[in-house]
């Protein structure tokens, strides 16, 4: 088929890697997923299998300061995610981490198809104010639970 033959991932045998998807439903109501923002995905595909689930928290949504103690016998590997994972102080270690294995494969036309995937600015604009509504949501949540508790 001619649309086969256009395919830039034609040739890939396997992929996987750790992806940060935006919420589609930001809220407070049944049914959002602001929990994405927070949530690194593992990406696997074989053959004619894909899947893609849950694989923890980014760091990020931790204040460095707390991830520490995590790496107490391990400060060359927080220092590693520090250096290599941490992207930004805005975003922290979120990120899209994907390997393609394949045959013939044009990495730059596989790349190119997936920017598409990228938020644009404009929709990173309307991002970084869900961002800031869920985190004061999320604070104000958390001040109100502790109020309960004492």
């Amino acid at each position: 088929d001619e649309g086969a033959k256009d395919n830039v991932f034609r040739g890939v045998l396997r992929s996987k890697g750790f992806a940060w998807l935006s919420p589609a439903n930001w809220g407070s109501r049944e049914g959002c997923d602001n929990w994405r923002h927070e949530t690194a995905m593992y990406w696997s595909h074989a053959g004619k299998h894909f899947g893609i689930e849950t694989a923890g928290k980014w760091w990020a949504g931790l204040d460095k300061d707390q991830i520490r103690p995590y790496f107490a016998n391990n400060m060359k590997e927080y220092e590693r995610i520090m250096e290599e994972d941490w992207i930004s102080d805005e975003w922290g270690d979120r990120r899209q981490e994907l390997v393609f294995i394949g045959i013939n494969l044009d990495e730059d036309a596989i790349r190119k198809e997936l920017d598409h995937c990228l938020c644009t600015e404009e929709e990173l604009a309307v991002y970084r104010k869900n961002v800031k509504r869920y985190i004061v949501r999320e604070e104000a949540a958390v001040t109100m639970l502790r109020r309960e508790l004492n």
